[in-house]
């Protein structure tokens, strides 16, 4: 089935209208905001992500892999006669997609309908969402690695690694991030790095959106070093919540 049939282009343009002052005073109607994901293969992902959209009261749009593409979503709104809209990439970290694809989805369209103007946000990702990774862990965790995607971006990295540290400070543990791929460690080597420290009962935390391909294989590489413990993507987590309205109240 097709995910157009999921949500249809110009939800969140209804429910802006919806949220608007009915009086005459100068606050303006909210912006629609379309969440852009990447897109996977592995359908857990985008049920996931259109679970955030519902709950953030946003449509969402995936570059590759499942549809409706962002582009076509601002279309959609755009014809609803909504002039103004926010792109808001569903990304945890600042790295290729946010940088270059992001600015072309508002480019083309805005060029395709004038008169529409796209704001373009910043990533979702936040030292916040170490609350969630920490939340509900069992007792005795002395160790956790904080398992992302991975980039070839340096900010990317440092930021994925600031998350592990904050989660670490929060625990009183020591804590490190692993990846899925590019440079940087894997998970399991920086399971094997806190064993080394002395931890024995080890956290593989997941930094991640959704559940996907990427995941699967950070958490495989931690089971294989002896993990105590494996946690679930932030998913619709209240903070992801509140950081998607934060960034788009920005943008």
């Amino acid at each position: 089935m097709s995910d157009r049939s999921v949500r249809e282009p110009g939800a969140a343009a209804a429910a802006a209208s919806a949220r608007a002052p009915t009086g005459s005073g100068p606050e303006p109607p909210l912006r629609p905001i379309v969440l852009v994901a990447h897109g996977s293969p592995d359908p857990r992902s985008p049920e996931a992500v259109r679970a955030i959209a519902r709950a953030a009261g946003a449509d969402v749009g995936f570059l590759e892999f499942n549809e409706p593409h962002p582009v076509e979503v601002l279309r959609g709104i755009a014809d609803t006669g909504v002039s103004a809209a926010v792109a808001l990439p569903l990304l945890l970290t600042d790295a290729y997609h946010s940088r270059t694809d992001l600015p072309e989805v508002a480019k083309r369209a805005e060029e395709s309908r004038p008169g529409l103007a796209v704001a373009v946000a910043r990533p979702v990702g936040d030292l916040s969402l170490a609350n969630v990774l920490v939340r509900d862990l069992p007792y005795g965790i002395d160790g956790v690695v904080v398992c992302a995607a991975g980039t070839r971006v340096d900010e990317g990295r440092a930021h994925v690694a600031a998350v592990a540290a904050e989660a670490g400070r929060l625990l009183g543990v020591p804590a490190g991030p692993g990846f899925a791929s590019g440079p940087g460690p894997r998970a399991g080597e920086t399971v094997k790095s806190l064993k080394d420290q002395g931890a024995q009962r080890i956290a593989a935390v997941c930094y991640f959106i959704a559940p996907g391909l990427l995941c699967d294989a950070a958490l495989e590489s931690a089971r294989e070093a002896g993990i105590a413990h494996e946690g679930e993507p932030l998913g619709a987590a209240p903070e992801l919540i509140a950081l998607i309205e934060r960034r788009a109240a920005e943008a």
